[in-house]
């Protein structure tokens, strides 16, 4: 148990932070996200990614990764950094805009320096394949 306790102390020591909430959306409004999704289609406009950290101890950079799955395999499509600023909390998102030839199985990961703290996966589909599309 001992061990146990040491591990995840360390692991919370390693990244200076939590993670309260990681999400993929339609939309972020005042950085609440705003329609709380894992399938899109080509006629949303963005799929948002939005974390919330607290209890921060450093300024540091984080990273975005953005992967779409082709033929099995995840590829490499945006690797977005931004800053999260040490306090009681920080909020941020990023985003990409859906093309028509985005259709397929995407994941987005939270990357701080060469560790993956925590990734969603979503799906974007064909607009003209779902049923009563207005």
């Amino acid at each position: 148990m001992k061990k146990i306790i040491l591990f995840l102390l360390t692991i919370c020591a390693l990244f200076a932070y939590d993670i309260k909430e990681f999400v993929t959306c339609k939309e972020v409004k005042n950085l609440t996200p705003i329609k709380i999704t894992d399938t899109f289609t080509t006629k949303d406009k963005k799929v948002y990614a939005f974390a919330y950290f607290t209890n921060i101890k450093e300024n540091r950079l984080i990273d975005f990764v953005w992967e779409k799955e082709v033929n099995g395999q995840w590829k490499l499509y945006a690797d977005i950094k931004l800053p999260i600023y040490s306090g009681i909390r920080w909020r941020t998102y990023s985003y990409i805009t859906i093309r028509p030839f985005f259709v397929g199985n995407w994941r987005v990961s939270i990357v701080d320096g060469s560790n993956t703290i925590d990734s969603r996966e979503f799906k974007i589909i064909d607009k003209n394949l779902t049923k009563n599309s207005p």
